[in-house]
């Protein structure tokens, strides 16, 4: 095996996948592909390191994504081999489950290939700075094995403790080491110099100097799924990483050294208590002010200034300015006002003289974590400007591409994919046999809006349906009636589903397909006609009319409605002289009448032989009932003529309001029903509203009549 090889292994068992992988990185590094996890740890045995990156899919054949991290750990191997997922599903609980077998990332697909890119190798650079750590650290510990002899307690305690901490993989740096103890060194110094009650020998400041090179043991512990993570922490995994001061002290209590318990305790209480704050809003154990020890306050705020001005793999480092003045207002927490004093008197000669020592000193310590110089900001042209794939991957594409051809052919629906960052859409071939439109259109929106494919309120719908998908909820479907190239107007169902920039987060993207259901939605019209509408008037028919009135009533902003019960007055008279089809001709001719006296918002039926409802929600006052009622009169005078027989019909109107005369709808038709028989009774071809007189009057319902 070449040590100076680098391979990225990538597993998938979809070969374009593969390949359009492999494309991002073959000019970097040797590529292996395999179709099953079974391959996978056959490459790795194989190849051992020089594998620098596994690119791992969930699903596959023998053996999947899971199975193959479980291995890989079970093996070691995830220790030095970093893992990244791809995959379409992003749900929480995949991705908690593979952070909890090792991964070191997640990549959603479809995915941009630059940012794979970027991540990838930051990984690969982590996993080689910590393999670089480790390694350096086992050459320090050799050395200071063999000088043993010639070190004091103190530096015998830190060879041990360094022994210790190799076990729990060491991530920390030569020179944070080293500006920690300088650091530290200076605080002390000069807190002692201010406020004498901290009464402290030049050793016992050398001591809290040399034990705050222990204040990080503990993150040894930490998962290096957590530990590496580029990116912010969950609060989840945020939690994990402050348990790096309870593991700290547990590593320095498997230690055999009780030769000097003073040193072991500044080291306990600097590696427990430096996340600790003078407000008591530190951790673990939430203590402050003095119950803080102040070797332990003294490293924390050391801390804090080094975090600040060094550079970290989640962020650039702020200049010594900055990081004074984020200090000084409180930003990174509450320290000890004297504290604050003290740092605020030797700042300055903190940043001189610490930048001067680590200079002195670089060479001497682990290397500190830094991007590779040949990675250049992030822009969102770089996918548009990458080199033309492989022939190779044009190859598997244009397979795909008329895979995809066929089996839409072949479905006989409509394919498209509309890209919204372009505003450009692309549809299957069919789409120009029944459309007057080309297969590709630029600046979509505003073609559709001048074509008058779609009609003006069903585009309208269609926006907002696209303006609401998220990535919870990427689907919608809806009803069109879109434009054939006869111009005639045909149902078609849309289904769509968008897809999202796993890292952006946002849509660029909506495949769908178009059906036609025109033939399915005649019988769905005929149906629900034959359901709702009188045969002979098509008007509502009673249990249509009923549900429309029941919706309208339950709702709590209607101000007023009103039922009117029409009644024609003779009309069997008409049937008897001239017949039921010329009965039926004339009880049309009474629909259209009433048809064309209405709004578009009232509700108009038939209950019966020669009965009709009209419905009026939110009418004004009782004036536009009274003119609306004798509209309808004069209207229903009719008188017709056949071989010297003659016949004249009129209407009758019955009105109850809501809410004075009643609530619901079985309320109000009773009452217009008493109104009807009232104005029957006393004269025909007029209208009458219900009033509480007329309630006590024995009346005959015309209702009853319908209902038997």
């Amino acid at each position: 095996m070449n040590d100076n090889e680098k391979i990225i292994l990538i597993a998938d068992d979809i070969e374009l996948n593969r390949a359009i992988i492999a494309e991002i990185f073959n000019k970097n590094y040797r590529i292996i592909e395999v179709e099953n996890g079974r391959k996978v740890l056959d490459a790795i045995a194989v190849h051992g390191r020089a594998i620098k990156m596994v690119l791992l899919d969930i699903i596959m054949p023998e053996m999947d994504g899971y199975e193959v991290l479980q291995a890989m750990a079970g093996n070691g191997w995830l220790k030095q081999i970093p893992v990244i997922i791809i995959t379409s599903d992003s749900s929480e609980k995949v991705a908690l489950r593979c952070y909890n077998l090792g991964v070191s990332d997640m990549v959603k697909k479809p995915f941009n290939p630059e940012i794979v890119r970027r991540r990838v190798e930051n990984v690969i650079e982590l996993y080689a700075h910590k393999f670089d750590l480790e390694t350096m650290i086992k050459k320090q510990i050799t050395t200071m094995e063999e000088q043993e002899a010639r070190l004091n307690q103190a530096n015998s305690f830190v060879i041990d403790a360094l022994s210790t901490v190799i076990e729990f993989r060491s991530g920390e740096s030569g020179q944070h080491i080293q500006r920690m103890r300088g650091l530290t060194r200076y605080l002390t110094n000069n807190l002692v110099h201010l406020y004498p009650e901290y009464d402290m020998e030049p050793a016992m400041v050398e001591a809290v100097a040399s034990a705050a090179t222990m204040h990080d043991i503990g993150k040894i512990a930490i998962p290096d799924s957590v530990l590496l993570k580029p990116g912010k922490l969950t609060d989840k995994e945020f939690e994990v990483m402050k348990t790096h001061t309870i593991r700290g002290c547990e590593i320095l209590e498997t230690l055999d050294y009780t030769q000097d318990e003073d040193y072991f305790k500044l080291c306990y209480e600097i590696c427990r208590y430096h996340h600790e704050r003078w407000d008591g809003k530190g951790y673990p154990e939430g203590l402050r002010e003095d119950e803080i020890p102040i070797w332990a306050q003294i490293v924390s705020l050391a801390d804090v200034y080094d975090a600040l001005t060094s550079e970290r793999v989640y962020k650039p480092p702020y200049s010594h300015e900055q990081a004074v003045t984020m200090i000084l207002n409180g930003e990174c927490g509450v320290f000890n006002p004297k504290l604050i004093a003290c740092f605020k008197e030797c700042v300055n000669h903190i940043r001189d003289n610490l930048d001067e020592n680590t200079e002195k000193t670089a060479g001497e310590g682990l290397v500190p974590y830094r991007p590779s110089s040949h990675v250049k900001p992030l822009r969102l042209t770089d996918i548009e400007e990458m080199d033309t794939i492989s022939e190779r991957v044009m190859w598997l594409l244009e397979v795909e591409q008329e895979k995809y051809r066929v089996l839409s052919e072949m479905s006989g629906e409509i394919i498209f994919d509309y890209n919204l960052l372009s505003d450009r859409i692309e549809f299957s071939e069919k789409a120009s046999d029944i459309f007057d439109m080309d297969t590709q259109i630029e600046h979509f929106i505003k073609r559709i809006q001048e074509s008058g494919f779609i009609e003006q309120e069903q585009f309208k719908e269609l926006i907002d349906s696209i303006k609401k998908i998220t990535p919870e909820q990427p689907f919608f479907r809806q009803e069109l009636r879109l434009k054939l190239k006869d111009s005639s107007y045909e149902w078609y169902e849309l289904y769509a589903n968008a897809i999202f920039d796993s890292d952006m987060g946002r849509c660029i993207s909506i495949l769908g397909k178009i059906t036609n259901i025109h033939e399915r939605k005649k019988r769905s019209d005929l149906l629900y006609q034959q359901a709702n509408t009188d045969p002979l008037t098509g008007l509502f028919n009673r249990n249509a009319l009923n549900k429309h009135i029941y919706a309208v009533l339950a709702d709590p902003v209607l101000k007023n409605a009103a039922v009117m019960i029409i009644d024609l007055d003779n009309f069997k008279a008409v049937n008897d002289n001239f017949g039921h089809l010329y009965g039926d001709g004339v009880l049309k001719e009474i629909s259209r009448e009433i048809r064309e006296r209405v709004r578009e918002t009232d509700i108009i039926g038939r209950i019966g032989g020669d009965e009709f409802v009209v419905f009026m929600e939110n009418y004004g006052d009782e004036s536009v009932l009274e003119k609306r009622a004798e509209a309808f009169c004069r209207a229903l005078r009719k008188r017709y003529e056949e071989d010297d027989v003659e016949c004249a019909i009129s209407g009758s109107i019955g009105i109850a309001c809501f809410p004075r005369d009643g609530k619901t709808y079985d309320e109000l038709l009773v009452k217009a029903d008493q109104a009807l028989y009232y104005i029957k009774k006393e004269h025909k071809n007029d209208y009458a509203f219900y009033r509480d007189e007329i309630r006590q009057t024995h009346f005959h319902s015309v209702l009853s009549e319908v209902d038997a």
